[in-house]
């Protein structure tokens, strides 16, 4: 019944110990690499979390200024686009503006021309009464 391997032994704190004393200090030992590692363990994901936590506020404030120049970008092409507009308005502006200088210098050419005339009879028909 008994096993010839077992050995029963007592321990410092005078508590049967049925392992090997060797096997029963690799064990304690074990299991303060467990813990240790355990607690390293715990330390990473601590770090880990604080790390996302970090990237995501980084990765927040990129998409933020990623569509803050997206809004600079477009507000600059509307600029450019309404330069052209206005450009092209003023241009109509200085040929409608042209037209009518045109139209006016040939209206007073015109209002000259009967004035001249006009004189020239009033003197062809002052000349003639005296």
């Amino acid at each position: 019944m008994a096993d010839p391997q077992v050995d029963i032994t007592f321990d410092e704190d005078n508590r049967i110990r049925v392992m090997p004393k060797e096997k029963f200090k690799m064990t304690e030992q074990l299991e303060l690499e467990c813990q240790g590692f355990s607690e390293k363990i715990q330390q990473f994901g601590g770090t880990v979390d604080m790390l996302v936590e970090i990237l995501d506020g980084e990765a927040s404030k990129i998409e933020h200024e990623k569509l803050r120049a997206i809004g600079q970008r477009n507000r600059a092409e509307m600029e450019a686009e309404a330069r052209r507009r206005k450009e092209q308005n003023m241009q109509a502006m200085i040929q409608e503006k042209t037209a009518e200088h045109e139209r006016l210098v040939f209206q007073l050419n015109s209002l000259e021309k009967a004035e001249r005339e006009q004189k020239a009879l009033i003197e062809k028909l002052s000349n003639n009464e005296v």
